[in-house]
């Protein structure tokens, strides 16, 4: 049975916007701080007390005042939640335990949930991704803590220790926490809870999300581990919006509901979101219609999976195996990178079990100086067809360039080092600092700041040193996939299957742009 009473979870799950936000603000890796003591009874009771109002609960009179992009990341009344009763601000998170930028934000939220007391609430979902192994037990073993009023602290325990998540590490934590050991067990292990987490994983999965920690404020979708200052920033603007709602007429009690009511109409669920709230008629005012929006340029099927972001390959860049591969891995990497470093060798692997159903292509993620000018040498060598030998001894040496040095490298690997000086030195638009500048806007249009490597398979992102094994697996999915693709869209050229398939992805005109209009660095 659905825990949002005549709503269903899939009718719920529709998003308003195709435009995706990644990676805003910092991303330093590792476990939070010492945390302030929760509040163990007053807020989080008043939390569960508060009728949970759906977006068809309220009508469309206030609509055309929501501004910016919302999606519909509704929450049920037993989710963990703490903070305000009855909120301006709501805070819908999509987390996983294993996750190092996870557990980062938590300590920024934790700080955010105590400054901004009774304007805001945080509610927390489960997102175990496939490559964390524990994350998936870690779910279970919080939301059987959740069972016996012990949530937070365990989610605490868990981000604060991320390193000890074996199931026996974890039953240590429910008895430090003083829970009823038989009585977590049995929940921990049984499988009401395992659906429960497959069930909020495929509602975050419906939401777009691929990724951790994903966090939706009053319906806008933000990802990353954002700096505390960042969040107030944010959550400042929407104490604003709120504020205004409730001079126009709202109810407290209303507000997340009302945030998220054009979402529904935009998602085409208009009858149930323009039903009455509390007996009042219906309004749906002539500014809450959809605007004309220009036809859409015709695009094959899209492929059926999760979401995928519509990376280009670009022009010119530097590729492994046939362009007409059924997948292809976009890869944004450094040099000067232990880690990517070591996907190489996964990578390589993964060319040698594949060699006509995959593609790698390689696209910078140079930031600063010293890894603008390895790949400004990575690219010259390109130009004489020598990037993937360069590629891996550059992988292999520490340190920076002088333009002596860079061209006695080139010289040992045997390029024609006039030609490869010249290459180097030029700043034209057609060139390797072009190609940098490229790969860096496509970054910025998803405000990305993840650690390299960062990895696209068909649009999918997965970041920092997956294993052999958790990429065939994806890459198995993917071919399949595309065999969909191509038997939904017979006329589809293989040499462009990529292409046709990222038409149908998310933020396909955003990323276009961005490529075009990059701007010099």
């Amino acid at each position: 049975m659905s825990r949002f009473g005549r709503f269903s979870r899939a009718a719920w799950s529709l998003s308003l916007s195709s435009v995706l936000l990644l990676g805003l603000g910092a991303t330093a890796a590792g476990c939070i701080g010492k945390r302030r003591p929760h509040d163990d009874g007053s807020r989080r009771t008043e939390v569960i007390q508060a009728r949970l109002l759906q977006p068809g609960d309220v009508d469309g009179s206030l609509d055309a005042m929501i501004e910016g992009d919302r999606m519909l990341a509704v929450y049920d009344e037993g989710d963990p939640a703490r903070g305000a009763a009855l909120p301006l601000v709501t805070i819908v998170e999509y987390s996983d335990f294993q996750c190092p930028y996870c557990a980062t934000l938590a300590g920024s939220m934790d700080d955010l949930v105590h400054e901004y007391g009774r304007d805001l609430k945080l509610v927390f979902k489960q997102f175990p991704l496939p490559f964390h192994p524990q994350a998936e037990p870690a779910a279970r073993a919080a939301l059987a803590a959740h069972a016996q009023g012990k949530f937070w602290e365990m989610h605490d325990r868990v981000f604060g220790n991320q390193k000890a998540l074996s199931d026996s590490q974890l039953e240590r934590h429910a008895v430090a926490l003083g829970l009823d050991l038989a009585r977590w067990r049995k929940d921990f292990q049984g499988p009401a809870l395992a659906d429960e987490v497959k069930a909020e994983h495929a509602a975050g999965a419906a939401l777009g999300i691929s990724g951790t920690p994903t966090f939706f404020i009053n319906g806008k979708r933000y990802s990353g581990a954002m700096s505390i200052d960042q969040l107030r920033g944010i959550v400042d603007g929407e104490l604003l919006a709120a504020q205004a709602l409730l001079k126009a007429g709202a109810k407290r009690e209303e507000l997340y509901a009302r945030f998220l009511h054009p979402a529904a109409l935009a998602a085409g669920d208009a009858a149930a979101a323009a039903e009455p709230a509390a007996g009042k008629p219906a309004v749906v005012p002539a500014a809450a219609e959809p605007k004309p929006v220009p036809a859409p340029v015709p695009a094959p099927a899209p492929v059926p999976a999760a979401e995928r972001y519509a990376i280009p390959t670009g022009e010119g860049r530097p590729q492994r195996g046939p362009a007409e591969a059924a997948v292809t891995i976009v890869e944004f990497g450094t040099f000067g990178c232990d880690a990517c470093a070591s996907v190489q060798r996964t990578l390589a692997q993964l060319l040698e079990r594949h060699p006509q159903d995959l593609r790698l292509v390689f696209r910078s993620m140079a930031r600063s100086g010293k890894d603008r000018r390895a790949a400004h040498i990575a690219l010259a060598a390109h130009k004489q067809g020598k990037f993937w030998p360069v590629h891996d001894a550059l992988l292999d040496r520490e340190g920076d360039f002088t333009a002596e040095e860079a061209a006695t490298f080139a010289e040992s690997l045997g390029l024609d080092v006039e030609a490869f000086n010249a290459d180097l030195r030029a700043r034209a638009d057609d060139g390797a600092n072009r190609m940098v500048q490229e790969d860096l806007a496509l970054l910025d249009a998803l405000e990305r700041r993840a650690p390299e490597p960062l990895l696209f398979v068909n649009g999918r992102p997965v970041e920092g040193t997956p294993t052999l094994e958790q990429l065939e697996a994806l890459v198995a999915q993917e071919i399949e996939a595309a065999k969909a693709f191509v038997e939904a869209n017979p006329a589809v050229d293989r040499a462009g299957l990529y292409d046709a398939m990222r038409r149908g992805w998310s933020s396909f005109d955003q990323l276009e742009a961005a490529t075009a209009e990059a701007p010099a660095r």
